[in-house]
């Protein structure tokens, strides 16, 4: 049962809307070219001025219900009069662009709109910079929370933190930035905590419907990371902040744009010492009341990227990002006596990305885009004999080293070749290399050649129907693997792997503010290096031979605006989960990964946001989730709860004072903990509040706090999550 709270907050949503995230204006700037040239073309066509009329008074709605100050459209159905407010418009959304103090990196987006007559429908759900600066929100973790059918999940023995989407983890959701894969090879995993926003003017979410220019393995969606690009002839800012367990934060962005070129750099650091736990927290023989033991973190991230513009139909860019950090495991806290205690630490955990991305239009219906990337990771664990992190003479005890490294390229070529239709294609190679070795061991390498080939097309078929076709290709080719036996190295058994992906969508104007959308996609994910050929500390047996997973993904969605300043979004959607990745037993607590398990996720969002009064935003989703092991039902799916709630509203008391509270709930968990024994977990409910005040010439103060009822919570059994904390930050922009 949901509980009455629950219900109460999703009833005052639906009355009260939703806070409204900044929208994406590159869209609307796509959307109304299109428009514009559509009313050219239609000369004396009275009919289709006036449908054209609805599409630009519908445009008009959202983008007011954003927030943005726009004339209101023209009550005539006159091409001249519309096709002077469509520039009017532009305008606008121009003026707004300029002023924010980094704008989106337009190549560093999927699923982007072209010029063409029959724009591209994407989706993906956005989140902009605005919303996780005003939450406090450094990290992709964090920022990702106020999206619908997305949770956090704390690996726990790795000090790691994922997400579900939808119930699909971020093995089968990968992470993108700038359209660039970054996830880590060898396992397919990525700590979220380790990349930080502030040089990151949006995150895109795409869940289920995801685009086969993405390339391979996104099951259940993706999460691409956009940089930011200069909107100005120079920007620059400046953040420093300081909050509970000596975390220190401070990061400086700066760019200028000229004619022909532009740049963008920037620099990040986050640290802390420690973290608070709730005055709640007991206390166990590993870890005291207070402050969380081991809990230290550094992260550091560097970025820069140049470009040339030589004309308005062609841009080439690169990009060197570095990130360095280190962390520290915290010890096992809980009161489970069969869980054995590690005592870790990372004094390395570093990135390394190169990437350049070239781009020409040809005409106003054509372009083609490459990417060519390296990606290097490297990482260093250390595992002690106890909690003084001094001795290493345990047999437990080791320094495990990963040297990773990815070299790789994307074509895309996409044309309006008809007046009603856009038509995309890619060609993905990713060519991953695995070196690992245990001090004092031999080392074992692997390689896999990632290939994917894909198509999209969109087609406009009625006036208010799109249809979006997708089909692509996947292939994994092994080159090495290598197996540690007896102190020797020898090959793995090589295999070759391939997989289809089909999928489609079409989107319905129901009426002038109504949408309804119907998707279906068939997605697959290969095998990890990890997944084929680990032993797992002797817990598990190799196994070369394994299949691709494969998910049937089903949506229906509607979004409705009510009146000028609310937006209500529902979905239902459904998947099935073939061929998942499931233990079998050989004997007691020895088992080989095989193609074993099907899955049933069913699910439904319900968004609201909304901007009842000029100076008051608020947003709140709600999602439900059902997951169901259909091969063995006593073993469940774990991770994902089934009710999740997030609510979270700002108010603008004057021009320069802005409160803000949110609050987050979900439904107890299903998950195992490091002895492998069932836990449910406890409700969460955590909230936050903050303001900022703005003290002129760029200048901002921003104080708040997080979980403020000190609420007691872990994600995972014996790793509890911080207690009541504060912060206060300083921001200087010029």
């Amino acid at each position: 049962m949901i509980p009455r709270a629950v219900a109460l907050c999703c009833c005052v949503a639906w009355l009260a809307g939703a806070a409204v995230d900044a929208q994406d204006a590159v869209q609307w700037l796509a959307a109304l070219q299109w428009i514009s040239a559509e009313l050219r073309d239609s000369g004396n066509d009275g009919a289709r001025s006036q449908q054209l009329a609805r599409e630009l008074r519908l445009l008009a709605r959202e983008i007011e219900t954003a927030g943005l100050e726009i004339p209101p459209p023209p009550a005539t159905t006159d091409s001249a009069s519309l096709q002077a407010y469509a520039a009017q418009l532009r305008a606008s959304l121009e003026a707004y662009e300029r002023t924010r103090p980094g704008g989106a990196f337009r190549l560093g987006r999927i699923e982007v709109q072209v010029t063409a007559e029959a724009p591209q429908l994407s989706a993906a759900a956005t989140v902009d910079e605005n919303v996780y600066r005003l939450r406090n929100a450094f990290t992709l973790a964090e920022a990702l929370l106020p999206v619908a059918g997305i949770n956090l999940d704390r690996i726990g023995q790795r000090n790691e933190m994922g997400a579900f989407v939808r119930g699909f983890d971020v093995r089968q959701t990968p992470v993108y930035v700038d359209g660039i894969p970054v996830y880590v090879p060898y396992d397919g995993y990525l700590d979220l905590e380790r990349f930080l926003t502030a040089g990151v003017s949006q995150i895109e979410i795409a869940k289920g419907f995801t685009s086969p220019l993405y390339g391979p393995n996104a099951i259940g969606g993706a999460i691409n990371l956009v940089s930011k690009e200069p909107a100005e002839p120079w920007y620059g800012e400046v953040g420093f902040g300081y909050g509970s367990g000596e975390q220190v934060h401070s990061y400086v962005n700066g760019g200028l744009r000229r004619s022909r070129f532009w740049a963008q750099g920037s620099f990040s650091w986050l640290s802390s010492d420690s973290f608070p736990l709730s005055g709640d927290f007991r206390g166990t023989p590993a870890q005291p009341p207070g402050r969380r033991l081991n809990a230290y973190r550094t992260d550091s991230v560097v970025r820069a990227r140049f470009a040339w513009t030589p004309s308005q139909n062609e841009q080439y860019s690169f990009t060197y990002a570095n990130q360095n950090a280190e962390k520290g495991q915290p010890p096992y806290a809980g009161t489970d006596p069969a869980v054995r205690i590690r005592y870790w630490q990372w004094p390395q955990w570093d990135k390394q990305s190169y990437y350049l991305i070239a781009s020409r239009n040809f005409g106003a219906r054509t372009y083609l885009r490459a990417r060519l990337f390296r990606d290097q990771f490297q990482n260093t664990v250390k595992s002690f004999d106890d909690a003084r992190y001094a001795t290493q003479l345990r047999p437990s005890s080791f320094t495990s080293v990963y040297d990773d490294a990815t070299n790789g390229a994307i074509a895309e070529l996409g044309s309006g070749w008809a007046s009603r239709q856009t038509l995309k294609a890619a060609f993905y190679v990713k060519d991953d290399r695995h070196h690992q070795f245990n001090v004092g061991q031999p080392a074992q390498s692997f390689r896999d050649l990632s290939l994917s080939l894909g198509a999209e097309d969109t087609i406009r078929l009625f006036e208010r129907t799109r249809l979006v076709l997708g089909l692509s290709t996947d292939r994994i080719q092994n080159r090495r693997a290598d197996d540690l036996r007896g102190g020797a190295v020898l090959p793995f058994p090589r295999a070759h792997l391939a997989a289809w992906n089909f999928q489609a969508g079409l989107w319905q104007g129901v009426s002038d503010s109504g949408r309804l959308r119907l998707t279906f996609a068939r997605k697959t994910r290969l095998p990890t290096l990890k997944d084929r050929y680990s032993y797992r500390l002797g817990t598990s047996i190799p196994n070369p031979f394994l299949r691709q997973e494969q998910a049937s993904n089903w949506e229906a969605g509607y979004s409705q605006l009510l009146g000028k300043r609310s937006l209500v979004e529902a979905a239902l959607f459904a998947s099935w989960l073939n061929g998942a990745l499931d233990r079998f037993y050989v004997e007691p607590n020895v088992y080989q990964l095989r193609n074993l398990g099907r899955t049933r996720h069913l699910g439904a969002e319900l968004s609201v946001r909304s901007s009842p009064i000029s100076r008051l935003e608020v947003t709140a989703n709600y999602t439900y989730l059902s997951r169901r092991n259909l091969t063995d039902p006593g073993w469940p799916p774990l991770g994902a709860p089934r009710h999740r709630v997030y609510a979270m509203g700002s108010a603008r008391l004057t021009p320069r004072v802005t409160l803000f509270a949110d609050w987050y709930f979900e439904s107890g968990r299903l998950n195992r903990n490091d002895a492998g024994r069932l836990w449910f977990g406890d409700e969460i409910s955590v909230a936050g509040a903050g303001g900022v005040v703005s003290l002129g010439r760029g200048l901002e103060v921003q104080i708040g706090a997080g979980n403020l009822f000190d609420r007691n919570y872990s994600l995972l059994e014996g790793y509890p999550e911080p207690g009541r904390h504060g912060y206060i930050n300083l921001r200087y922009r010029f």
